[in-house]
């Protein structure tokens, strides 16, 4: 069973007199999210180049601000269907799959990570030198990788939900601390992995850079 801790963040507040109403804007609230969170992905695959010019570098960072906001957004309503509206609690503990839609969330997000700290760079680049910096074929072709692989993700995020929603591998017995703690390792580990790879790419101007030139 779950730590009283726990119980208490996901327990119903009032489960006899749920709104029906509450229930279905937090579940257009999550799936709006989601193809927000998609779109942002779409813009910036569209967007990323190997010589962007300011107009891209703004596109770039106002489509990763949305997608960020997205994600928040899609954490909330997911804790509130998990805790108030749709099986509750006691259902989704015990279904393996809805930890796996979980990890994927995790590990998809903890990837985009790489292309939030390189847009970040790529801003800090324009501002010392007051032109865009040219990112060069590797580290475009690493973004627009990573894109791809994030877009791949949130297409089969809705799959393992149509499952899960339907308790194809519910299991009384299943433990929901072996579920949260690969989650847990899974987005932990990916977010190192793709954070430190992100600070490993030059890219002219920027203050990374800059410090490295200085400690030479």
């Amino acid at each position: 069973s779950a730590s009283p801790l726990l119980s208490l963040l996901l327990a119903p507040a009032a489960e006899a007199a749920t709104s029906p109403v509450a229930s279905a804007g937090a579940a257009y609230g999550h799936y709006l999210c989601l193809l927000l969170m998609v779109a942002s992905l779409t813009v910036e695959r569209c967007t990323v180049n190997e010589k962007p010019t300011k107009e891209d570098i703004t596109t770039l960072l106002v489509a990763d601000s949305v997608y960020g906001i997205a994600g928040i957004g899609m954490i909330y309503t997911g804790y509130l269907r998990v805790a108030k509206y749709a099986k509750g609690w006691e259902f989704y503990q015990h279904e393996p799959l809805f930890w796996t839609k979980m990890f994927l969330f995790g590990v998809v997000g903890s990837a985009s990570l790489f292309c939030t700290a390189s847009i970040i760079r790529m801003q800090i680049a324009m501002t010392n030198d007051g032109v865009p910096p040219e990112l060069g074929a590797k580290l475009t072709k690493r973004m627009r990788s990573i894109i791809n692989a994030e877009l791949t993700g949130f297409l089969s995020i809705p799959f393992v939900a149509t499952l899960m929603a339907r308790g194809v591998s519910y299991n009384d017995d299943f433990d929901w601390h072996l579920g949260a703690g690969l989650v847990a390792v899974g987005s932990l580990g990916a977010t190192a992995k793709y954070v430190k790879e992100a600070l490993s790419y030059d890219i002219p101007g920027d203050a990374a850079e800059a410090a490295q030139a200085e400690a030479m």
